[in-house]
C-alpha cells in the first residue's frame, strides 16, 4: 500500500528549491505526496505539480520587525493546524513532514501525531542563533533563550529531526539535550534541477565585458548582499565588475539606497525574481559566485547551488562550510569584510587559472555531497518511521 506523506513549509511551493526537492524525491520513490504552503498573489489555492499535490493558504511573507515575525507564525500555525487536521481525516497520513521556520510548527501535527502519523521536524535553519543575529540580540537575551526552550521541545516532540550541519546536530545532542533521533542531510540541489557543470570557469576578460558575479535567493540582511555592494563598489575603479542580484526581499530598498550612496548602479544590477530557468542561464553565463553569510548556522544552500554549476565562490569563512571544502576548492573571505571579499574577488579576476583549479576541487568534493548521495539518507529516515508505523498498527 502506498504510503502518504504531507510536507508543511511556509513558503511558496514550487518555488522552494528544496521543498520541490523533498516532495518529488518521495513522489519517484513511491510515496503519494501533499505539500501545505503559502499562497502568492498569482497562485492557485489548489494545484497539482508534477504529481505532487499543493494546497495554498491565504498567507504571504511579510518580512518586517520581530513582533509581525510571532504574529505571523502563530498565524501559519493556527492555518496549518487546521488545513491539517482536515486533510488527514481524509487521507490518513502515515508521515507529516514539518520544515521549518518557525520550530513550533511541527506541533501543527498534533492530532495526525495522536491518530498514528509519525513526525519529522526539518531543521532548514537554526531558529535561535540566526533570529539573535538578525536582531542583534545576546545569546543570554530572554527571548533568543526562549526560542532556544522551543527548539529543543519541538525536536524531542518529533519522532525525527533533519539537519542540514553536524554543528547544528551537535548543538541539539550537547546543549539542548535533544532525546529524537537526528540524521544530517546536507542542503544540496536536485541535480535534476541545478545540472552539474564545471563550464566557463576559465573564460578570460579582455574583450568579453566585464567580471559579473552573481547573488540569488531572498534579500535578507543576514545574507550579507551588502558586504558584496560594499565590495564591488571598491573594485569599480580597478576592474570592470557587474554584480547581478537574483531574488525578492523585504531588504532590497536599503540595498538600492545603499547601493546608489556608493556611486554603485551601473555596476550593480538588481534584476529580481527570475524563473528557474532564467536564474539556471544566468548561473551559467556568470564569471563566479558570492555567498556572504553572516550568521554561521544558516544552511548555505546557495553554495552547494553554486558549486553544483560549476563556478568559482568565494564565501564567508565559517567552520560549518570549512568543514566539508577546504582552501583549494572555495575562496574564503572574513565575514563581513567588503575590503577582504573585494581583495578575493580581484585575485579571481586577475587569475583565470585559480578559478579553474577552484572548479576543479571543488567539484570533486562535491561528488560525496551530490543529492544522488543525500537522498539515501533522506529515503532512510522515511523508511524506518514507515515500517515502525505499520509495526505498531499490526501489534497494538
Amino acid at each position: 500500500m502506498t504510503s502518504r506523506v504531507c510536507i508543511v513549509r511556509r513558503a511558496y511551493y514550487p518555488e522552494e528549491t528544496h521543498t520541490r526537492r523533498n516532495a518529488e524525491t518521495l513522489l519517484q520513490n513511491g510515496y503519494s505526496i501533499d505539500v501545505i504552503c503559502e499562497r502568492d498573489s498569482n497562485q492557485l489555492p489548489y494545484q497539482v505539480v508534477r504529481g505532487v499535490h499543493v494546497f495554498r493558504l491565504p498567507i504571504r511573507h511579510k518580512r518586517r520587525g520581530a513582533l509581525t515575525y510571532v504574529v505571523e507564525y502563530i498565524v501559519f500555525l493556527l492555518w496549518v493546524s487546521m488545513k491539517l487536521t482536515w486533510l488527514h481525516s481524509k487521507r490518513k497520513y502515515d508521515v507529516v513532514e514539518i520544515e521549518s521556520m518557525p520550530d513550533f510548527l511541527v506541533f501543527a501535527g498534533l492530532i495526525p501525531k495522536l491518530l498514528g502519523s509519525k513526525v519529522i521536524l526539518y531543521l532548514f535553519e537554526d531558529m535561535p542563533e540566526l533570529m539573535a543575529s538578525k536582531f542583534c540580540l545576546a545569546n543570554h537575551n530572554f527571548f533568543v533563550k526562549l526560542l532556544a526552550l522551543i527548539e529543543k521541545l519541538s525536536a524531542n516532540y518529533a519522532d525525527h529531526a533533519i539537519v542540514c550541519h553536524e554543528l547544528s546536530r551537535r548543538k541539539l545532542l550537547e546543549r539542548r539535550k535533544v532525546k529524537t533521533p537526528i540524521s544530517v542531510i546536507l542542503n544540496v540541489p536536485d541535480e535534476g534541477v541545478f545540472p552539474l557543470s564545471v563550464r566557463n570557469a576559465n573564460r578570460t576578460h579582455s574583450n568579453d565585458g566585464p567580471f559579473t558575479i552573481v547573488h540569488h535567493g531572498t534579500i535578507t540582511e543576514n545574507y550579507g548582499i551588502q558586504t558584496v555592494i560594499e565590495a564591488v563598489s571598491l573594485l569599480r575603479k580597478q576592474i570592470p565588475i557587474r554584480l547581478k542580484i537574483f531574488g525578492k526581499g523585504e531588504y532590497r530598498r536599503a540595498l538600492e539606497d545603499l547601493t546608489k550612496a556608493l556611486g554603485a548602479t551601473k555596476e550593480v544590477n538588481f534584476v529580481g525574481y527570475v524563473s528557474q530557468e532564467k536564474l539556471l542561464e544566468e548561473i551559467e553565463k556568470a564569471d563566479a559566485g558570492v555567498v556572504a553569510l553572516l550568521n554561521e548556522y544558516q544552511s548555505p544552500n546557495k553554495l552547494f547551488e553554486l558549486v553544483a554549476m560549476g563556478k568559482p565562490v568565494v564565501v564567508s569563512s565559517f567552520q560549518t562550510i570549512r568543514q566539508h571544502f577546504n582552501g583549494d576548492s572555495l575562496k574564503y573571505f572574513r565575514v563581513g569584510d567588503a575590503k577582504n571579499l573585494a581583495r578575493c574577488i580581484l585575485e579571481l579576476y586577475r587569475n583565470p587559472a585559480k578559478r579553474k583549479s577552484l572548479v576543479a576541487n571543488a567539484s570533486k568534493i562535491y561528488e560525496e555531497y551530490r543529492w544522488s548521495k543525500m537522498k539515501k539518507k533522506y529515503l532512510k529516515v522515511y523508511e524506518d518511521l514507515t515500517k515502525r508505523n505499520e509495526y505498531e498498527k499490526k501489534y497494538k
